[in-house]
């Protein structure tokens, strides 16, 4: 019976090895992509490359219909920007996000002044064969620019009614409206005013997408 238990104690050890090496490269690290237009002005953009857990492995995923694909197609390079800044990324979002909000380093592209730590990515393949195209890349330089502050429930919060802005045209009207609400009660309780500005920006952005279609 013990070396039952033990056997079926090292199955259990080995399946969730197994599992968890199955999903090394599936991790999304939520980020913002700067990008650098055929004008050589800066294009910002969230997005989630899918990274392994070292970050030896970074892939990115952008529709074919993005900005962000034209210029990363055009130019095989990007930044990977980390942030704690709820209000940035909600900029982003809406295209409020540009040049004041960013400084040039040469052979890299745009970096976020806001970023915590960055990453300069290569390009060295692409996949095109179907709408969201994927490009392998490789990491060209990083750096730490400052201490990562933290996230708490009204920065995710506002993380995720981002991502909802991103799909607008994908949505029922009553779901992100009984989302809004069930988020509008995190940020309440714990935002600060950076975060409460950010949420209302992204309100203000679907009403207006509302209203127009």
């Amino acid at each position: 019976m013990r070396r039952k238990a033990i056997c079926q104690s090292r199955l259990t050890k080995n399946t969730y090895k197994t599992t968890i090496h199955a999903r090394v490269v599936k991790l999304i690290l939520e980020a913002i992509i700067t990008s650098e237009n055929d004008d050589g002005t800066i294009h910002v953009a969230p997005m989630g490359p899918h990274v392994s857990d070292d970050l030896s492995e970074w892939t990115l995923k952008p529709f074919q219909t993005s900005t962000t694909f034209r210029n990363l197609y055009a130019k095989n390079r990007c930044v990977v920007n980390i942030v704690d800044d709820a209000l940035l990324l909600a900029q982003a979002v809406v295209g409020q996000a540009n040049e004041s909000h960013a400084r040039y380093v040469d052979e890299v592209g745009y970096v976020l002044n806001a970023a915590c730590h960055w990453y300069g990515l290569t390009i060295t393949s692409w996949d095109v064969t179907q709408p969201r195209a994927i490009a392998k890349c490789s990491i060209g330089s990083k750096r730490v620019s400052h201490p990562f502050f933290g996230w708490n429930r009204a920065k995710h919060s506002v993380l995720e009614l981002a991502i909802l802005v991103s799909r607008l045209k994908m949505l029922e009207k009553s779901f992100i409206q009984s989302e809004i609400e069930r988020l509008r009660v995190l940020i309440d309780k714990t935002a600060g005013e950076r975060e409460s500005i950010a949420f209302d920006l992204l309100v203000d952005h679907i009403n207006r997408q509302e209203n127009v279609s």
